[in-house]
C-alpha cells in the first residue's frame, strides 16, 4: 500500500444535503471517526430542484441544533393546487403528524446546500471539492481503495466504508451494477428562476403553487416564492410520457409561464433554465453485499413520485446509515449494520412512497384530479391528506382509502352539507 494514501473511516462521494448530512451524523454520533466527503463540484454550486424544504428538513437539521441556517429565511404559509378547468384550492399547511414543525422554506439550492456543507466543515469532516469519484476496489479485509481526480492530480483513500450521495447519475450506482430505474420509474424536470413583484399579492400571502395536468398532460408544475421578488417555477413529467408524446421540456416551461401571465402573475426575467432527472423511490436497487459500500439519495432512487420531493429523504437516509454503523466501523458487523440500515429506511418509508405512488397514478388521470380537487375544495381532512404526502410521512390506510372512495362516489352538494355539518 502507498504510504500516501489517506485512510478514512467513513467516505462519502457527494456534497448534497444527503452526502453532508451523512457526515453531520457520523461526526456528531462518534466523534472520533475520520470522515472524508468528496465532490465534483465546488461549493457554492447550482442545482436543479423546486428548492422548497419542509417539516423532514427541519427535523433533521434540528436534531443535531443546525436549525439556525434557516434564520432570516421567510416562510411559506399555505399551498395552492390548481387543476384542469382552472380548479384551484389554497390551504394552510396543517399540523403534520410525525414532525414538530409544520413550517416550509424555499431556499436556493446554491445557498441551502453550501450552508450544510459548512456545517460538516464545523464538525471536522475532510472535504475534497473539485474533485470526481473515478473507481474503487475491494480489499481482502472489505476495506475499499477509492481513486478520485481532478483536472490537476489523481488521489487515492482507503476506507472501510464507501456512501454513494453523488446523484440520479451515481457513478458508484454504475460501479456495483446496479440497474437504473426505468423511464416509468423516473420523470424528467425543469426548472428556471423568475422575479414576480405581485406574486403575493395575487395569491395573498407566501403560497407555495401547484399546478397538476394544466401545463402538461399527466404532469406537474410549481412555483415556489423565495426571499424578495425570486421565484422558483418549473414543470415534470414522467420520462415514458416524455418520450411517448415527443415532449420538449423547454415547450413545456413555456407553457407554464403563458398558463402563470393568465393568472396574472407578473414574469419577469426568465433565467438558469436547467433540466433534470428524477429518479423516483417507486423503484429503488436492492443492496450488493459483496462490498461495503451503501447509497443514499437520489442515488439511491428515494424521491417521492408523488412531489418530486428528495432532500428530505436523502438526509434523513444519511442520518440513519450513520446510526446504524457509526459504531461497528472496525468490526466485522459492519456488514450487517449496513444491511439493517437498508430494512430501518425500507420499513419505514414504504407505505408512504407506495401511497404517493399510487397518488401519482390517479393524478395522471385529468378526470381524476378534477375529482380529487373538487373533493378537497369541500373537505378538510382531504386536502389536508393530500398536504401531508407532499411534506410528512403519510400514507393510505385501508381506513383511508374507504374514507376517500365513499367522497369521490358522494355528489358535490351532498358533499358539501357534510362537510358543513
Amino acid at each position: 500500500m502507498q504510504k500516501n494514501v489517506k485512510k478514512y473511516d467513513v467516505l462519502i462521494i457527494g456534497a448534497g444535503p444527503a452526502g453532508a448530512n451523512a457526515a453531520i451524523s457520523y461526526k456528531n454520533l462518534n466523534p472520533d471517526l475520520v470522515v472524508g466527503l468528496v465532490d465534483k463540484s465546488i461549493f457554492p454550486r447550482d442545482k436543479s430542484c423546486g428548492d422548497a424544504i419542509g417539516p423532514g428538513v427541519i427535523s433533521a437539521l434540528k436534531r443535531f441544533n443546525n436549525e439556525h441556517i434557516l434564520d432570516g429565511e421567510p416562510q411559506v404559509v399555505s399551498t395552492t393546487l390548481y387543476g384542469p378547468d382552472n380548479i384551484g384550492i389554497q390551504n394552510y399547511i396543517p399540523q403534520v403528524k410525525n414532525k414538530d414543525d409544520s413550517i416550509v422554506y424555499v431556499i436556493p439550492r446554491i445557498d441551502l446546500d453550501n450552508r450544510i456543507l459548512n456545517l460538516a466543515k464545523d464538525e471536522g469532516v475532510d472535504v475534497y471539492e473539485g474533485y470526481s469519484f473515478v473507481d474503487f476496489t475491494s480489499n481482502e479485509d472489505k476495506s475499499l481503495n477509492v481513486k478520485v481526480k481532478n483536472d490537476n492530480e489523481d488521489l487515492e483513500f482507503l476506507t472501510k466504508i464507501l456512501v454513494g450521495a453523488d446523484g440520479a447519475n451515481s457513478r458508484i450506482r454504475k460501479k456495483l451494477n446496479y440497474e437504473p430505474n426505468s423511464d416509468w420509474h423516473k420523470a424528467i424536470a425543469i426548472r428556471a428562476y423568475i422575479d414576480s413583484p405581485n406574486y403575493l399579492e395575487i395569491f395573498k400571502e407566501r403560497t407555495l403553487m401547484f399546478e397538476i395536468n394544466v401545463s402538461a398532460d399527466k404532469g406537474y408544475a410549481w412555483a415556489f416564492p423565495s426571499k424578495g421578488n425570486l421565484l422558483n417555477i418549473g414543470i415534470g413529467v414522467p420520462v415514458s410520457i416524455f418520450k411517448k408524446d415527443k415532449l420538449d421540456i423547454n415547450k413545456l416551461l413555456d407553457n407554464f409561464v403563458t398558463e402563470l401571465e393568465g393568472r396574472g402573475v407578473i414574469v419577469e426575467n426568465i433565467r438558469k433554465q436547467k433540466s433534470y432527472l428524477l429518479p423516483f423511490a417507486s423503484s429503488r436497487p436492492k443492496r450488493n453485499r459483496d462490498f461495503n459500500v451503501a447509497l443514499i439519495g437520489d442515488a439511491s432512487s428515494m424521491i417521492n413520485p408523488m412531489s418530486g420531493e428528495g432532500i428530505f429523504y436523502g438526509m434523513e437516509a444519511g442520518y440513519l446509515l450513520a446510526k446504524n454503523t457509526h459504531h461497528v466501523i472496525d468490526t466485522d458487523g459492519l456488514s450487517l449494520g449496513i444491511d439493517i440500515y437498508e430494512k430501518e429506511f425500507t420499513k419505514r418509508f414504504r407505505k408512504h412512497y407506495l401511497s404517493c405512488a399510487l397518488a401519482r397514478l390517479i393524478l395522471q388521470s385529468p378526470f381524476m384530479t378534477k375529482r380529487l380537487l373538487r373533493v378537497a375544495s369541500k373537505d378538510q381532512d382531504t386536502i389536508d391528506f393530500v398536504v401531508e404526502l407532499l411534506f410528512d410521512e403519510a400514507y393510505l390506510t385501508i381506513t383511508e382509502v374507504i374514507k376517500i372512495a365513499y367522497k369521490f362516489l358522494l355528489p358535490s352538494k351532498l358533499l358539501a352539507f357534510r362537510s358543513k355539518n
